[in-house]
């Protein structure tokens, strides 16, 4: 790979406001619509409702996500599903800093789900990513990405991470969140798979208007339901 395509590509990846005035509509093509069927399949692989999928690598222990408009210090490499590397900040020996906002949708999703210390595994629809435009000459139209992203510190504004575990609710969870973990426990044993169906209402909900304490709550939810779910449905939304 050499300097002036990498350097071409990472531009690319700086594209967040100018994409707000660009319609990305091709789908994924066959190729990246068979890949990602696959992958959704795979152990440790979550499926957002958005189509984004990833994989935890290493788990990090910020407390707080970046803010949509904080800009974060990460390491990234970036693939083709052939394999094909076309970017990586690892190859040029220096992070690169960049908000969740000033990048491809994809990322704009994922980065404000990690918290400082993460390293995770992203593939990105055609959708998420560069949609028929592409990004050539490394990147076609249609095609899905595979990035692995490591976020090294976040240099901006934070909101606070949710911390409950169902497996130490009494740790860092409120009240309200050990009674609605009892709650779900009794579902998982009259009807094991009302959790994942749950979650799946909850995601759907969220993506609509409500105040923000509704919001707030619906996010709790979807968290503690996540960890009931994850080693059945894949599909989960870490909020």
């Amino acid at each position: 790979m050499t300097v002036s395509v990498s350097s071409r590509v990472f531009q690319s990846l700086l594209v967040g406001l100018w994409f707000l005035f660009l319609e990305v509509s091709a789908g994924t093509n066959e190729a990246g619509l068979a890949f990602l069927a696959a992958n959704k399949e795979k152990d440790g692989v979550v499926t957002l409702p958005s189509g984004l999928q990833y994989k935890v690598l290493q788990k990090g222990r910020g407390p707080a996500h970046p803010t949509i408009d904080s800009p974060c210090s990460c390491h990234y490499e970036g693939k083709l599903i052939d394999g094909t590397v076309f970017d990586s900040s690892y190859e040029r020996g220096q992070p690169t800093t960049f908000a969740p906002n000033q990048v491809i949708k994809g990322w704009t999703e994922a980065m404000q789900l990690m918290v400082a210390g993460d390293k995770w595994e992203l593939y990105i629809p055609s959708e998420l990513g560069y949609g028929d435009r592409g990004s050539p000459p490394k990147i076609q139209g249609g095609d899905v990405l595979i990035f692995q992203m490591e976020m090294l510190a976040i240099q901006g504004d934070t909101v606070p991470a949710l911390s409950c575990s169902v497996t130490d609710p009494k740790k860092d969870c409120t009240d309200r969140e050990q009674t609605y973990i009892d709650k779900v426990k009794k579902w998982t044993v009259t009807e094991a798979n009302k959790p994942a169906k749950e979650l799946k209402r909850i995601q759907a909900i969220l993506a609509t208007p409500m105040t923000e304490e509704l919001r707030d709550w619906a996010k709790r939810r979807a968290h503690i339901l996540s960890q009931f779910t994850e080693g059945d449905t894949k599909t989960t939304e870490e909020l």
